[in-house]
């Protein structure tokens, strides 16, 4: 069986003109084949980690200038709701407490001698003084607004603080967020979703869908013909086996290399199987890529992600099936012709070998059953498959 191989531009788009073979002999020995070169995309680029966050989180801050008299729950702690974590000094208002006290004390002593309206009026304003003066004194003790965990207290015991310092950050734990890439043509919010937290594959609900953030780390996603957006999803932890910290990656992101296809060069999946398939030659030979459709990029060409090699070259149509496994060789010795020739004139004999699972005496005997084990250097200009 013999091949010619003739290009049809310098980006060494090649097509394989093949001799006829006998009919009804075996399985079909000619075709004329159109590949080009394929330029990948590092999955890399694509992978932007999420990390999980509490649902929930409160700094716990400082009321008013003073010292801290004591921490109680110290970085790491699990707390219950209305549980001290610290407590500032509370000299000062105790006293502020006492003087107010005493001031009610006087004026219902007085209203009690001569009972008058004026005298009722101050009266009710000295106890709502001691009302003030008892709530300054109990927000000196900082309380947890809920039951969670006690995530950083970056103050010391006796240190002086500003009103408004951080005294604590509580976290309840019991359920995590992260904000993580999705297709939106797959996932919508209300359903639930397939995340990898570090090695870990966990279910995950879609609280709400939002337009992909500005930062630099996603900016590549908008290369992808896939309409990305991020999500907002939950993962419920009631024994706290999860952190907050902890790295999570999307599904929906690719996993293999990306590169652009014209459309023909995908065959349908099978069956209940969500990929398709793309013949690729690698080696001299015919290899079946598995790849992803991220999305059309033009009326002829698709986006996808399989797992190619730079030196592939896809195979954009054929006159016949291929099987995997085919070998190829171009040119008499091995080479591919250098470019550009004139493409209406056939180029230099290729041999082509069917497949393994073809019988070895339908091979023409002049022409090698494998590769030679060094061919000669391509011309220059040419593309190696």
């Amino acid at each position: 069986m013999h091949a010619r191989i003739s290009r049809l531009a310098p980006v060494a788009i090649a097509t394989l003109g093949l001799a006829a073979g006998a009919r009804g002999q075996g399985p079909p020995t000619s075709a004329t084949i159109d590949a080009e070169p394929i330029a990948l995309t590092a999955p890399e680029r694509y992978q932007v980690v999420a990390v999980l966050e509490p649902v929930r989180r409160v700094t716990i801050v400082a009321p008013a200038d003073g010292f801290v008299k004591s921490v109680d729950a110290p970085a790491g702690s699990a707390v219950r709701e209305t549980q001290q974590l610290a407590e500032m000094d509370r000299g000062e208002a105790a006293a502020r407490l006492k003087v107010a006290e005493a001031e009610l004390h006087e004026r219902q002593a007085l209203a009690a001698q001569a009972p008058t309206a004026v005298g009722q009026a101050q009266v009710e304003a000295a106890e709502a003084r001691v009302e003030l003066a008892r709530l300054e004194l109990d927000r000196l003790t900082l309380r947890a607004p809920f039951a969670g965990r006690v995530v950083a207290t970056p103050v010391a015991s006796g240190q002086y603080v500003l009103k408004g310092t951080v005294i604590a950050e509580l976290a309840d734990l019991t359920i995590l967020k992260a904000l993580a890439p999705v297709d939106r043509r797959t996932v919508k919010a209300g359903d639930e979703t397939t995340v990898a937290i570090e090695d870990q594959r966990q279910s995950v609900k879609v609280q709400s869908i939002v337009p992909l953030p500005t930062t630099e780390e996603y900016r590549p996603l908008r290369e992808l013909a896939a309409p990305f957006a991020a999500a907002w999803v939950q993962v419920q932890n009631p024994k706290g086996d999860l952190e907050p910290g902890l790295r999570v990656r999307s599904a929906s992101l690719p996993v293999a290399p990306v590169a652009v296809v014209p459309r023909t060069a995908i065959k349908s999946a099978a069956a209940g199987s969500p990929d398709a398939t793309i013949q690729v030659i690698r080696a001299e030979h015919v290899v079946d890529v598995r790849v992803k459709s991220l999305g059309e990029v033009g009326p002829e060409r698709v986006q996808v992600s399989g797992l190619f090699r730079g030196s592939d070259a896809v195979i954009v149509s054929t006159s016949v099936p291929l099987a995997s496994g085919t070998f190829i060789r171009f040119g008499a010795e091995g080479k591919v012709e250098g470019a550009p020739p004139n493409p209406n004139q056939p180029g230099q004999p290729a041999a082509v070998a069917p497949a393994a699972t073809s019988a070895p005496a339908s091979r023409p005997a002049a022409q090698p059953a494998r590769r030679p084990a060094q061919a000669p250097a391509a011309a220059p200009g040419a593309t190696p498959f």
